[in-house]
């Protein structure tokens, strides 16, 4: 199987314009309100499952969290389930 790719957390700049990119915070809807990346879907990690039918398989996703362990969970489930997909180490606090 395919290894999940990771990217530093400050690279999210990089793909902030890319319409062939959909940005996802996972933390909770707290922790989006007190900030987040300009244009991020907030769906917290518990609801990633039940929101998974709304994420289009044709874009990338990128993924971050608080540290970034979760987005690395989330990110080798979506791959599992056929998503491109990008986890942020390091994580919105860093």
């Amino acid at each position: 199987m395919k290894e999940l790719e990771t990217i530093a957390f400050r690279e999210i700049e990089k793909y902030k314009n890319d319409r062939n990119c959909i940005i996802i915070d996972l933390r909770s809807g707290e922790q989006f309100r007190e900030g987040h990346v300009d244009g991020a879907w907030n769906i917290p990690y518990e609801y990633l499952e039940e929101a998974r039918s709304m994420l289009p398989r044709q874009k990338l996703l990128l993924l971050y969290c608080e540290r970034g362990g979760t987005a690395m969970l989330a990110g080798k489930e979506l791959m599992e389930k056929g998503y491109r997909v990008k986890a942020a180490v390091g994580g919105f606090e860093h």
